[in-house]
C-alpha cells in the first residue's frame, strides 16, 4: 500500500492525519526570537492563535522542512517497510518544500540502491485547505487499491482544479507579510484604504497561481458571501467528495460566522465530507491571525458573486 506524506501547511487536522496514516513534513516556525516544528498539534496551534504571537508587530515566518529533515523522515519510513511512498508538498511557487523532498529522494535511492522502494514527490499545486482536499481524496483512492501511475495521474489532473479561497481578516498584514518575501502585488495604499474601509478580498488559489477575485466590506460579510458560493459549488456538484476549511484561530469561532452552518448542511445533505480545522501554522504567518480558508474541487470558472 502507498504511503502518504504531506507538509504541515496542509489543513488536515491531526486526529485525521492519524486516522488516514498520512504522514508528516513539518515546517519550523520562527517567532518572538523563539522557533518551534509545526506538528499541527491542534491544541498547540489554537492556544498560539490565542496569543495573537503572529501579529504585524512580530517578527515571524515560516521556513520549509529541510532536505535532512526529509531524508531522516523518508529513512523512518523505509525502515517500518513502507515500499511505495508519495510526498505531496505545498504549491512549489511559494515554498521550496518540493525541490528540498526530490533532492531528499535522490538521496535516499543513492542510500537504498539494492532495495526495490517506489519514491515520488508530487506538487500539490494548491496551499493549505486546497492540499487538504488532494490529500483526503489521495488517501481515499489508496484505500480502494489505486496506485502507482494511476494514482498519481488521477490526483496530477485533480490538483489543477481544487479551488482554495483565502479570505484574510487584515490586508495590512497580508501586506506587510507579503513585501517582506518580495510580493508587492498589494500596495500600502491599498492596504491602508482596504483597513480603513473594512475591505477583505477573497483570494483564490489555482493551479499554481493566487489572484483576488472579489472585495467585500466587513469580514463577516466576506465570509458569508464565500460560503454561499461554496454551498451553491457543493450543490452543482463536485469532483471530490471533500469540503475544507480552515481557520488562523479557534475552529470553534467559525459556528459564529453566517453562512458555516447552512455550509455544514449542504455538504452533508450531499454526502459529502466536510473537513474542520485550524489553519497550518505557516498559513497564520503569512495571511495574518482570523484569516478564513474554503477549498473544495470542481472544474475551473469564472467567479461572479
Amino acid at each position: 500500500m502507498t504511503t502518504l506524506i504531506v507538509d504541515s501547511a496542509c489543513d488536515l487536522p491531526k486526529p485525521l492525519l492519524e486516522k488516514l496514516n498520512i504522514r508528516l513534513l513539518p515546517a519550523t516556525i520562527i517567532y518572538d526570537q523563539k522557533s518551534m516544528q509545526d506538528f499541527r498539534e491542534t491544541e498547540q496551534t489554537i492556544q498560539l492563535y490565542r496569543k495573537d504571537v503572529f501579529n504585524k508587530n512580530t517578527d515571524s515566518e515560516s521556513a520549509p522542512t529541510s532536505t535532512n529533515d526529509i531524508v531522516r523522515i523518508l529513512e523512518s519510513a523505509v525502515a517500518a517497510g513502507d515500499t511505495d511512498i508519495l510526498i505531496q508538498t505545498v504549491n512549489r511557487v511559494r515554498s521550496p518544500t518540493y525541490e528540498n523532498a526530490v533532492e531528499a529522494i535522490s538521496i535516499i535511492q543513492k542510500r537504498h540502491a539494492d532495495k526495490t522502494i517506489g519514491l515520488r514527490v508530487q506538487d500539490s499545486r494548491t496551499i493549505f485547505t486546497g492540499q487538504a482536499v488532494l490529500a483526503a481524496h489521495t488517501a481515499a483512492l489508496i484505500k480502494k487499491d489505486i496506485v502507482g501511475t494511476r494514482l498519481r495521474r488521477t490526483i496530477d489532473n485533480l490538483s489543477s482544479k481544487v479551488h482554495a479561497y483565502q479570505v484574510p481578516k487584515d490586508v495590512y498584514y497580508l501586506r506587510e507579510r507579503a513585501r517582506k518575501k518580495g510580493d508587492n502585488s498589494v500596495s500600502w495604499f491599498g492596504a491602508v484604504i482596504g483597513r480603513a474601509l473594512n475591505v477583505c478580498p477573497i483570494v483564490l488559489a489555482l493551479d499554481d497561481q493566487t489572484f483576488p477575485v472579489t472585495k467585500v466590506r466587513q469580514f463577516s460579510k466576506a465570509a458569508e458571501l464565500l460560503f454561499q458560493h461554496t454551498i451553491n459549488k457543493v450543490n452543482d456538484g463536485l469532483l471530490s467528495p471533500f469540503v475544507a476549511v480552515s481557520y488562523a484561530g479557534d475552529p470553534s469561532d467559525l459556528q459564529s460566522l453566517p453562512g458555516f452552518n447552512d455550509l455544514r448542511t449542504a455538504v452533508k445533505q450531499r454526502k459529502y465530507q466536510l473537513i474542520v480545522s485550524p489553519m497550518s501554522l505557516s498559513g497564520g504567518v503569512n495571511l495574518g491571525p482570523g484569516t478564513l480558508s474554503v477549498a473544495f474541487a470542481t472544474e475551473p470558472y469564472e467567479w461572479s458573486d
